[in-house]
């Protein structure tokens, strides 16, 4: 059996009536690889999230997790992947530790792991609580758990820090570690540019629907321009994101970064 990458994006496109969300994107996340996802709103970062998801379906291209296509084969390639939205998609009337076990089932997994799971996260006074019962840092720390619950292949997130305070902050850094660590591919979206450029390996960077750069952080810094210096990786991300964004890099700077030109990586 052939190996099998972590994501796969090939082509991915995604358009509503003539408006285009997603201009195709074709980008692979390896086993053990963090890739993050930055660009303005509306630049496609959750619609592309939410095709690997399964909660849309691609005009065209494809897109697979583990080798399973989520269109084709969506239930397998469901069971390999975490996913965490930006908006909640559970009603709030749903109590937390009744969740955290049907997620633990459906990963083949004893309820006491769903629990285990929440109490990882600092929740294990609230799993009789409902989702609407807790505050909004609570519910994304809660969801994380259950993202992150049980062997995965892909990690999938979008926003995972919104409405966490500095201490949940950290808890979904460590997700991310961890989930790298065991070997998973892990995919984000995030406004937090300082979180980008400690935690990813390279950086995929969207402007209205299209892939428009992806590399190494240093890469990135050095095709924007901007000096870099691994000890204060913090410094320089917002500059290197406007330039990216809003500027005309130069590819001959960095030979090693993909520019992308026609939304095609």
């Amino acid at each position: 059996m052939m190996e099998r990458a972590g994501i796969e994006l090939k082509n991915l496109a995604k358009w509503f009536g003539t408006r285009i969300a997603l201009a195709p994107v074709t980008l692979t996340v390896a086993p053990g690889e963090v890739v993050a996802v930055v660009g303005p709103n509306g630049a496609g970062k959750s619609t592309l999230l939410r095709i690997l998801a399964g909660a849309l379906h691609p005009s065209a291209g494809s897109a697979s997790i583990a080798g399973w296509d989520v269109v084709v084969e969506p239930l397998r390639a469901r069971l390999r992947l975490g996913y965490l939205p930006q908006k909640l998609g559970v009603p709030l009337s749903t109590v937390v530790g009744d969740l955290a076990a049907l997620v633990a089932a459906v990963r083949g997994l004893p309820a006491e792991a769903g629990a285990e799971a929440l109490a990882d996260f600092g929740l294990a006074d609230r799993l009789d609580a409902m989702l609407g019962e807790m505050s909004g840092g609570q519910r994304q720390r809660a969801m994380l758990a259950l993202a992150t619950l049980g062997p995965i292949e892909a990690l999938v997130l979008d926003e995972p820090s919104i409405s966490l305070d500095t201490e949940g902050a950290e808890d979904v850094r460590e997700a991310i570690r961890a989930a790298r660590h065991a070997g998973a591919a892990v995919l984000f979206a995030s406004h937090y540019l300082s979180d980008v450029a400690l935690l990813a390996d390279r950086i995929a960077v969207m402007v209205e629907g299209r892939l428009v750069a992806c590399g190494t952080v240093e890469e990135l810094a050095l095709t924007a321009g901007v000096p870099w210096d691994a000890r204060a990786a913090e410094a320089p991300i917002e500059r290197i994101y406007r330039i990216l964004v809003r500027g005309r890099p130069d590819p001959q700077r960095a030979p090693g970064l993909t520019l992308v030109r026609g939304g095609a990586a």
